[in-house]
């Protein structure tokens, strides 16, 4: 079980493929699948974050990969307030990289198409169903975002989804008013009767989107977790 912050620098010097797979002792949690840089994160050490992440490139080793609670080593870099500076100096290395006669610039740019992925990628999300730029405020992730050339996409900006909501409503309401009124047409009754089913439960899913909307882009709230020796024993 690693108990302390020096254990975990122990750790750190064992082969850069090499995962902690939790105390074999059953009465204990296991945890698994924390590689290096996991641990790197969690000690909140950027050189050793960046050494290992560079001896991962040169050995062609995945470490941005996730442990148990579907973290990635960005997302514990976040927490601890490492994030920016990690970023900063890997994309930095990365074009240090590319004046290098010897290097692949196919493998460099596959790797920072990896790490951003890994940032901000949906498919990067932890058990509570944020990535590692969601751990951070708006202004970090705006910065980070620069650091690393990323570029949100049209449909996946806040306001345009709004928009998209907003216009979408309007359309189903007109939609539903035109179908009501021909069914009306045949049966009074009938046509108040789904009318009234229709209405309720379509009017209260749009609402709920374009309310969860509104809030999303005015929420400047961040969650922000920190680490101390007794959530490092306990992994």
């Amino acid at each position: 079980m690693i108990g302390s912050t020096d254990e975990i620098k122990k750790l750190l010097l064992a082969n850069v493929s090499w995962r902690y797979t939790g105390p074999f002792d059953k009465t204990r949690q296991r945890v698994q699948a924390d590689n290096l840089l996991h641990l790197a994160a969690r000690i909140g050490n950027v050189e050793k974050f960046l050494s290992i992440f560079k001896k991962s490139i040169e050995s062609d080793a995945r470490l941005l990969e996730y442990n148990n609670d579907q973290e990635n080593p960005f997302h514990i870099s976040a927490k601890m307030g490492m994030l920016p500076d990690v970023v900063k100096r890997i994309f930095k290395h990365l074009e240090s990289e590319k004046t290098n006669p010897n290097s692949d610039s196919k493998k460099l740019e596959n790797v920072k198409n990896h790490v951003k992925e890994a940032l901000c990628n949906r498919c990067a999300l932890d058990k509570s169903k944020k990535t590692p730029l969601d751990w951070v405020s708006k202004t970090v992730k705006k910065e980070i975002k620069e650091i690393a050339g990323i570029k949100d996409s049209f449909i996946c900006n806040q306001k345009f989804r709004l928009c998209l909501y907003i216009v979408g409503a309007i359309a189903c309401i007109a939609a539903l008013c035109l179908s009501l009124y021909l069914l009306f047409l045949v049966s009074q009754s009938l046509a108040l009767a789904s009318m009234a089913g229709i209405i309720s439960g379509g009017a209260a899913y749009l609402s709920s989107k374009v309310f969860s909307e509104i809030y999303d882009l005015h929420d400047v709230s961040t969650p922000v977790e920190t680490f101390d020796n007794t959530n490092l024993a306990m992994i």
